[in-house]
C-alpha cells in the first residue's frame, strides 16, 4: 500500500507513477538511478556494479534511457537500440542483491527533455520501489552516470554510510577522473585540470568560511528517500540539475561526504550538455592553461562571511542596521546589483535570536548565491585565474609552510587536493548542525 506522503509528493510535485511491474526485493535498501543518453560505455558502468562486493541488503539499478520527443531520427534509432541492448543485458545479469531495470523515457517533452527530467523519472520510480519493499522510510536513492564506474566496495560503503550516519539527509561521494587509459593523453590531462578546478572551488569556499561547501556532482551523490520527497524531488533542469538539487539538501544540516569508496567519471569529451566534465574537456582540450575563479574573489567572500558572523543585530537597539561601512566596495556592488542589502536585513527581521539569524543568513547566501557572487567578482573586478596558480594561492593560504607547492606537477597538485578532500571536513560554525 502506498504511503500517504508518497501520494502527497506525487500530487504536489508532479511525481511520476510507477512503471515497473515486477515486485522489488523485500530487503531493498538503495536504488541507483542512471540516466542514459547516447552513452556508448553503459555496459562498463553496469559491469562495475555487478563486480561490487555483495551488500547485506539488496540494491536496484534503474537505467533511464531517454530522448526528446522531437529528437532527430538517428538519435531515436540509437537510443532504441540502446534500450533493447540494456534490457537484454539486465535480464541476463540481474541478481537478488542487484536487480536491474530499464525505463523507456524516449518521448520526453522537448521543453524539459534532458538529464534533470531523466533523473527525476528514475528517482521517482525509486520511491515506488522502496515503498513496495517497505523501506521508504530508511531507503536511499543514488545518482550515477552511464559513463562512470565505481570501486568494488561501492555498494557496501553506501549501505554502511547511511547506517552509521542516521542523521544525514544525503551525501556526496568521492570521485576521481581517470588520468590514464586508452584515450589520447591530452584528454586525461584536461580532465585532471578540470577536476582540479572543481576541487579548488569547493576548498576555496571552505577556506572562505562557507558552511555548505560540498561537491555537487550527479554521478556522485545520494539522498534519503524521505528527504527527496520533502524537498520536492529532482528538478527538470537540462543541466546543473545536481547543483540545484543538492543545494536544497545540504542546508538541512548533517550532510556528509562518503570518502570510503570512489566513483570514476569518464574523461571523454562531449557536447551533450553545457556543463560537466565532457563539455569542459571538449572546450579546453589542447590548451595549456585551464581557467578558474580568481583567488581574490574568495578572499572578498571570506571577509564578508567574517563580518556576517561578527555582526549581531540583536546587540543594537536598531535591529535594522547593517555594517555597510565595513563591507568591501566590491561585495557592496554585488549587494547593490542583487538587492542583497534588503535580503540581508530580512535575515534578522522577525528572527528570534542570533543563532537563528546566522542560519537564515546562509539560507539566503546559499551555494547559488555564492556562485553568482564569484561570477560577479570575476567579471567586474578580478578576471579569470589559471587553475594551477589559484590552487597555489589556496594551499599556501591554508598552510604557509608549503614551500614546494609551485614545484609540484599537475598530477601531484591534483593528488594533494584529492588527499585533502578525503579527510573529514570540520564546518566553520554550527549553522548547519
Amino acid at each position: 500500500m502506498t504511503e500517504k506522503r508518497l501520494d502527497r509528493y506525487i500530487t504536489r510535485f508532479q511525481g511520476n507513477a510507477p512503471v515497473i511491474v515486477t515486485p522489488p526485493a523485500e530487503a531493498l535498501v538503495g536504488v541507483i538511478v542512471i540516466p542514459c543518453y547516447l552513452e556508448p560505455d553503459w555496459k562498463d558502468t553496469l559491469i562495475s556494479l555487478m563486480q561490487c562486493d555483495p551488500p547485506n541488503g539488496s540494491f536496484e539499478v534503474l537505467v533511464v534511457v531517454n530522448a526528446s520527443a522531437s529528437a532527430a531520427e538517428n538519435i531515436r534509432t540509437e537510443q532504441t537500440h540502446a534500450y533493447e541492448e540494456i534490457t537484454a543485458f539486465t535480464k541476463q545479469h540481474s541478481t537478488s542483491k542487484l536487480n536491474m531495470h530499464v525505463i523507456d523515457a524516449m518521448n520526453l517533452p522537448p521543453k524539459n527533455a534532458g538529464v534533470g527530467l531523466a533523473r527525476k523519472i528514475g528517482m521517482d520510480e525509486a520511491l515506488h520501489r522502496l515503498d513496495q519493499s517497505g523501506f521508504l522510510n530508511n531507503g536511499f536513492i543514488v545518482g550515477l552516470d552511464a559513463d562512470s564506474i565505481c570501486e568494488s566496495n561501492y555498494l557496501t560503503a553506501l549501505e554502511s554510510h547511511f547506517q552509521t550516519h542516521p542523521k544525514t539527509p544525503g551525501c556526496s561521494l568521492h570521485f576521481e577522473h581517470p588520468l590514464s587509459g586508452n584515450l589520447a593523453p591530452d584528454i586525461y590531462e584536461t580532465a585532471g585540470l578540470y577536476e582540479l578546478h572543481l576541487r579548488y572551488y569547493v576548498q576555496a569556499l571552505r577556506h572562505a568560511g562557507f558552511p555548505h561547501a560540498f561537491h555537487t556532482i550527479g554521478s556522485s551523490m545520494a539522498v534519503r528517500a524521505p528527504v527527496y520527497m520533502a524537498q520536492g524531488g529532482m528538478n527538470r533542469r537540462k543541466a546543473g540539475e545536481d547543483f540545484y538539487f543538492l543545494h536544497k539538501i545540504i542546508p538541512l544540516g548533517h550532510f556528509t561526504e562518503l570518502t570510503d569508496t570512489t566513483v570514476f567519471p569518464s574523461p571523454r569529451p562531449s557536447d551533450r550538455v553545457p556543463f560537466g566534465t565532457g563539455r569542459a574537456v571538449s572546450k579546453h582540450l589542447g590548451q595549456k592553461n585551464f581557467p578558474t575563479y580568481p583567488w581574490e574573489a574568495f578572499m572578498d567572500l571570506k571577509s564578508f562571511f567574517h563580518l556576517a558572523r561578527a555582526h549581531d543585530p540583536f546587540a543594537n537597539k536598531d535591529e535594522t542596521s547593517l555594517p555597510k561601512d565595513q563591507v568591501s566596495s566590491r561585495i557592496g556592488d554585488f549587494l547593490d546589483a542583487t538587492d542583497g542589502w534588503n535580503s540581508w536585513t530580512s535575515c534578522f527581521r522577525g528572527t528570534a535570536g542570533f543563532e537563528a539569524y546566522q542560519r537564515r543568513f546562509f539560507q539566503w547566501f546559499d551555494g547559488f548565491q555564492c556562485m553568482k557572487c564569484i561570477h560577479f567578482l570575476r567579471d567586474q573586478f578580478h578576471g579569470e585565474m589559471e587553475v594551477r596558480t589559484a590552487t597555489h594561492h589556496l594551499l599556501k593560504a591554508m598552510d604557509p609552510t608549503n614551500a614546494d607547492i609551485q614545484e609540484r606537477d599537475d598530477s601531484q597538485l591534483l593528488q594533494t587536493m584529492r588527499t585533502l578532500q578525503k579527510k573529514p571536513w570540520i564546518h566553520p560554525d554550527t549553522a548547519t548542525k
